[in-house]
């Protein structure tokens, strides 16, 4: 049921535009405290504020600033906007310690030489080849890319477009000139005076959205093709593109027709809508009967309520749309669609979008205000507008980041990629290649395993093409493109070539474009360090704890008889059951019992459990964690002689009584051993740690600074 769907090729996502009624909704790593150089000055403010620059304490020769400290302090999501001086004095300084104890374990690290171990020097320089990367493209596109977007989602805009993409009769791809010089004629004819509109209907070969006079939904950043975008963000409103806008789609002319800042409202509605027993006439008189008593002052509306037999439990709007709209998947919310809406957005449940006389209404309206009647293909609504915000602008930098990185992050990092691979001098033998692309069947692909039957032997000895630190031959590059699982079915055409090239070199360009990022940007050499004194971490806590956690008997029985207190069996509970199938008979057996029947005999005749008669209903000690009954008696403070029930229990009754009562004892080594040993081995990694730490910081004491702890904390209370 949908009004329509906006053009396929333009809109980055699908957009439904439907009714409301229809919205549809081994051994892991140990953790170590991050450490990070920080580049501010002290005195500066940033999330830690002031005192960046404080030093808080030293371990050894090396100084902990209050920046680092904050930095590993935030790494918990739960406290990323947390300024560490906020925190109370106790719960900084445990960090504290926490922090100084990380460092001495890295110290520990470089002092045995960990960080010239062969292995570890892979793994540092495996992990750098991996975050320069990732750190190069997002300096050199994605951040300042994210920052526009994020701007641009801050705001929602109304355009119409005019697309000139010529396709001769019988071809497969448009006409670059003549798609050109018609957007030229269309371009002259706006500036002439023709309405945009009608030359949309008439011209634009888009004729989905031609048929609408060229007019597109509500936008914002990161929802149209991004040179559409591009040039709605540029042209003042009101106004139309004086170029035409180049894209593989074709020539566009875009017109903004509108710009706003990008409003997040919640609204509800009550849909009615003519059936067998209620016309049309019918409906609207009901709509205006409905909407007149919402208008109602407060004080009225629960009495016209309570005349249609409706109770006032809530505010007036949700008591009649539950009781009155035919959309039966809001109705019972109220009239809410389950979350708020935007135009560009739609609902933010999952962007479903409402159809447009609908939209239209809900932002007409101000907040707190009842619509007139408002007619859709569904019938007739009345909508109340519960509230407005504006567009959160950390959510829609989070928005921002995950569509930049879904749309457009591989095509500007090939833009880049392809821009440094010229400046690097990387190319084609212009001759050589040339002549190779003659001698092999374009239309072949390199799955095809007789496309390089055509190449002359005299070739493969010739440079195909050149780098800064060597050449391929032809016989290098074809090899390649026949041996490599990457390049399996890649087309012999200029595009697929291309692209087998890029394959090949497009490690060595970004190794080249990342030497020296340390140098250049001080965040990246703080990030390198945080993740290089991670893999030092590691394999340092491995040496000295992780391959020492063994279970030795002898020390996990002496550390059980200095826990005995820990490992304490259940009370347990001595039961014996009358067990009936029926209610009505459990009932009778326990009056029985009140009457004075004695219990031992009632149950050798009465129980109905298999193979309890003859032990007289005796099931033995129970405990709580596994059974039931025992939970039960525990449960009701239960002392010896106690009848219980009749109780629901395995689809009939059951009569209890309590025996007896087993107090807890300590379990035998045995016993506790599945409790025991976790609790054991943490023990033990305690133990090997600080054994491990009291010796390091022999040669690497920590000192805190009492004096800066209290100017940022206070003194401690006596």
């Amino acid at each position: 049921m949908q009004m329509f769907r906006a053009i396929g090729l333009l809109l980055l996502c699908s957009i439904t535009l439907a009714s409301p009624a229809h919205a549809q909704k081994g051994k892991a790593k140990p953790k170590a405290p991050s450490k990070a150089t920080s580049t501010a000055s002290a005195g500066t403010t940033s999330a830690g504020g002031y005192y960046n620059g404080t030093v808080l304490a030293t371990v050894g020769g090396e100084k902990v600033l209050y920046e680092d400290v904050e930095r590993a302090f935030q790494k918990n999501l739960s406290r990323r906007d947390t300024p560490f001086s906020k925190v109370p004095r106790d719960t900084a300084l445990e960090f504290l310690q926490l922090y100084t104890n990380y460092r001495l374990k890295v110290a520990s690290a470089r002092e045995r030489g960990v960080d010239k171990d062969p292995a570890v020097a892979q793994d540092i320089a495996n992990n750098r080849k991996l975050l320069s990367e990732t750190f190069f493209f997002d300096k050199a596109v994605a951040d300042a890319r994210v920052a526009e977007l994020t701007r641009r989602r801050t705001r929602e805009m109304r355009v119409a477009i005019i697309l000139c993409a010529v396709t001769p009769k019988g071809a497969s791809q448009w006409d670059s000139v003549a798609s050109l010089n018609k957007a030229m004629a269309v371009v002259q004819l706006l500036n002439s005076g023709t309405d945009f509109e009608k030359l949309a209907r008439d011209s634009s070969d888009d004729k989905e959205t031609g048929a609408n006079g060229g007019v597109l939904p509500w936008l914002s950043g990161g929802t149209i093709i991004k040179v559409v975008e591009d040039e709605a963000y540029e042209v003042p409103i009101g106004s139309y593109s004086k170029k035409p806008v180049h894209s593989r789609f074709g020539y566009f002319i875009v017109k903004v027709l509108d710009s706003q800042p990008r409003q997040v409202v919640k609204f509800r509605h009550i849909l009615l809508t003519p059936s067998d027993t209620r016309d049309s006439v019918a409906t609207i008189a009901l709509a205006d009967s409905l909407i007149s008593i919402l208008r109602m002052p407060p004080a009225k509306q629960a009495s016209a309520l309570s005349a249609r037999g409706i109770s006032m439990k809530e505010d007036a709007f949700t008591e009649l749309a539950k009781a009155y709209s035919d959309d039966k998947a809001s109705a019972p919310k109220g009239g809410f669609l389950g979350s708020a809406y935007s135009r560009s957005g739609g609902l933010e449940s999952g962007g479903t979008r409402l159809v447009p006389a609908f939209e239209d209404a809900v932002f007409l309206l101000k907040d707190g205000q009842v619509s007139n009647k408002v007619r859709t293909i569904y019938g007739w609504h009345i909508i109340i507008r519960d509230s407005t915000r504006l567009s959160d602008e950390q959510m829609e930098r989070d928005n921002a980041r995950r569509t930049y990185r879904r749309l457009y992050y591989e095509e500007d990092k090939r833009r880049i990629l392809d821009s440094l691979r010229k400046a690097y001098g990387y190319g084609w033998n212009t001759a050589t290649y040339a002549q190779f692309r003659s001698n092999v069947d374009s239309t072949k692909t390199t799955q095809d395993t007789t496309w390089l039957a055509t190449v002359p032997a005299d070739m493969m000895s010739k440079v195909l093409y050149t780098t800064p630190s060597g050449s391929y031959t032809v016989a290098m590059f074809t090899d390649s493109l026949r041996r490599r699982l990457d390049m399996r079915g890649y087309t012999l055409n200029t595009a697929g070539l291309e692209r087998a090239v890029n394959k090949m070199t497009d490690n060595a360009v970004i190794e080249q474009a990342t030497v020296g990022l340390e140098r250049r940007y001080p965040e990246f050499d703080a990030l390198m360090r945080e993740f290089n004194d991670g893999i030092l971490l590691f394999k340092v806590e491995e040496q000295e704890v992780w391959s020492k956690l063994k279970f030795d008997t002898t020390d996990a029985r002496a550390y059980h008889d200095t826990t005995k207190s820990r490992w304490l069996t259940e009370t347990g509970y001595m039961i014996s059951e009358i067990y009936c199938i029926t209610d009505k008979e459990a009932n009778d057996v326990r009056s029985q019992l009140n009457s004075g029947a004695d219990f031992a005999t009632l149950a050798a005749a009465r129980t109905q459990r298999e193979g309890l008669r003859e032990k007289q209903g005796k099931l033995g000690t129970l405990y709580p964690k596994t059974s039931k009954l025992a939970q039960i008696a525990a449960d009701s403070q239960a002392v010896a002689g106690k009848i219980l029930g009749p109780v629901p229990y395995e689809r009939g009754f059951s009569v209890l009584r309590v025996d007896g009562i087993e107090p807890p004892r300590v379990k035998t080594f045995e016993e506790a051993l599945p409790d025991l040993a976790p609790a054991y081995q943490d023990a033990l990694q305690k133990r090997l740690t600080e054994t491990w730490l009291s010796d390091v910081r022999k040669r690497f004491p920590v000192t805190i600074d009492a004096s800066a702890i209290d100017r940022i904390y206070g003194k401690a209370k006596r």
